[in-house]
């Protein structure tokens, strides 16, 4: 069963937008990466805090936190019209267009900030966008942070969704601390498949040598399946945070703004 990430990148083939809106509210693998946040949110935001999701594909997160986070005001930004279409669609009245390089925002505008499978994609300067989603935080502010993992797991998912580079958690940290981004959290997550999908993908590394067409993973299970697949997702989530297994499908990692009043080693790092 292969795993799935969000798509949220420009360039991406517009009916994998539509799939992605038809199945991030139901599948599993959505699912757990929304548990993952809100518990990386909840009892760490002032009482009306303000969230931007930087890359919000198709909105699902952001529908998914202002009914689970009280008073919690959100916006967010998409480089591509079809995914803030769908967003607007939802309701989601505060979502734009606009580049990730390039955030639409003031200095420190918000408590936290979501990078969501966002920094990986072609046409995204990873320097340059967290750059921008720290200048937008506030002293203090929380990023959440959510990446494919291990070059060893691209395939022809990564091909068909734009992805040109996979991460380690060591790679993760190193990149958010030169933009003064403290990390209080990070540990990869999707251990259990971990093997199958190694195999899976190094077969449709095949296919793309090939000149098989790229597809993305992006399907839902029979419904059965899908609550299998979710619990077991988020047990597996849970035992990767507390047990820091050095491998994954994902790294998933919390880190806090540095609060430059207070200098500190990375006072002014990637500034």
């Amino acid at each position: 069963m292969p795993c799935v990430v969000p798509l949220k990148a420009k360039n991406m083939h517009a009916p994998e937008y539509d799939t992605l809106r038809a199945v991030e509210d139901r599948h599993w693998w959505y699912a757990v990466l929304r548990g993952l946040v809100l518990r990386a949110l909840s009892g760490r935001l002032p009482p009306r805090g303000h969230l931007l999701d930087a890359g919000c594909g198709t909105g699902g997160m952001l529908d998914f936190l202002r009914w689970h986070i009280r008073h919690l005001d959100v916006e967010g930004v998409d480089a591509s019209q079809q995914a803030v279409r769908h967003c607007q669609q939802r309701g989601l009245s505060t979502v734009r267009e606009g580049s990730v390089h390039e955030l639409p925002f003031d200095d420190g505008d918000f408590d936290a900030v979501l990078s969501l499978d966002v920094l990986y994609h072609a046409g995204v300067d990873e320097e340059r966008a967290l750059a921008e989603m720290s200048r937008v935080l506030g002293p203090g502010g929380l990023l959440v942070l959510n990446l494919p993992a291990f070059e060893c797991l691209r395939g022809s998912h990564d091909a068909a969704v734009c992805g040109v580079r996979r991460y380690r958690a060591c790679q993760v940290r190193s990149l958010l601390e030169r933009h003064s981004l403290h990390v209080e959290m990070i540990h990869h997550w999707n251990a259990w498949l971990f093997l199958p999908l190694l195999i899976w993908r190094r077969w449709s590394r095949l296919g793309l040598k090939q000149g098989m067409e790229t597809v993305s993973d992006v399907r839902l299970p029979p419904a059965w399946l899908n609550r299998l697949l979710k619990c077991t997702g988020r047990l597996d989530a849970g035992l990767c945070r507390m047990l820091r297994l050095p491998f994954g499908s994902s790294v998933f990692a919390v880190a806090r703004k540095v609060n430059h009043q207070q200098g500190g080693q990375h006072h002014g790092a990637g500034r």
